[in-house]
């Protein structure tokens, strides 16, 4: 159904192994951050939704001006700052307690955002760039089927670091039933998961040095 000849372009392959790391990021995150706000942080489901609502809308306004850079300096100096950035608040964000402040929530999930804003859409157009027009439709599906691919992994293997994690914290709490172990045993789990996250933006900033501006060949 879908023509794999386009993955003997290297550049396209690059662009979609790097647009797969920054999707299972970005899905990763869009199931642990609210789950850490409404039991780390025991926020209701409309305040967890409003405190994440900055970093989406301003991945929505980054999308023409990283399109504007993408045109005059190419794909690298958007990729490899935007891992750079994505490492910085995935790292910050295995830090994170049950007495970390809502506004530094906020402030790590936007530039988080603005770190994907800058990677997405580069990598797929640059990628798309080097195939012919014939293949297009061929890339296009390819990437999109992906997409959903690395949501499912990203959001699976996450919940399971989680969960994990999160079951070790109680076995070895002294009072499990002390209502303050729950919230603090899946703050330590979210820890552990964004530490999955993290090595994943460090893969994505190791494949962003071998990208290079791509034309059709």
């Amino acid at each position: 159904m879908i023509d794999l000849r386009v993955l003997k372009f290297p550049m396209f392959t690059l662009g979609l192994m790097t647009v797969f790391i920054t999707f299972m990021i970005i899905m990763s995150s869009m199931i642990l951050l609210p789950l850490y706000l409404q039991t780390g942080l025991a926020l209701a489901a409309f305040s967890a939704g409003l405190v994440l609502l900055p970093g989406g809308v301003l991945n929505g306004i980054m999308s023409p001006i990283t399109g504007r850079i993408f045109d005059k300096f190419g794909p690298r100096g958007l990729v490899i700052p935007g891992f750079v950035i994505m490492i910085a608040m995935l790292w910050t964000l295995t830090n994170v307690t049950a007495e970390t402040s809502v506004i530094m929530v906020i402030a790590m999930h936007t530039f988080l955002m603005i770190g994907v804003s800058m990677v997405m859409m580069p990598a797929q157009t640059n990628g798309l760039n080097q195939l012919p027009k014939n293949l297009y439709p061929d890339g296009t599906a390819l990437m999109n089927t992906l997409q959903q691919v690395s949501g499912a992994i990203g959001t699976t293997v996450a919940i399971t670091i989680m969960s994990a994690s999160q079951k070790n914290y109680i076995a070895n709490a002294k009072d499990p039933f002390d209502p303050s172990v729950v919230s603090n045993s899946l703050t330590a789990g979210v820890q552990d998961a964004f530490i999955f996250g993290l090595a994943l933006a460090i893969v994505g900033l190791i494949i962003s040095f071998f990208i290079k501006a791509a034309r059709e060949e």
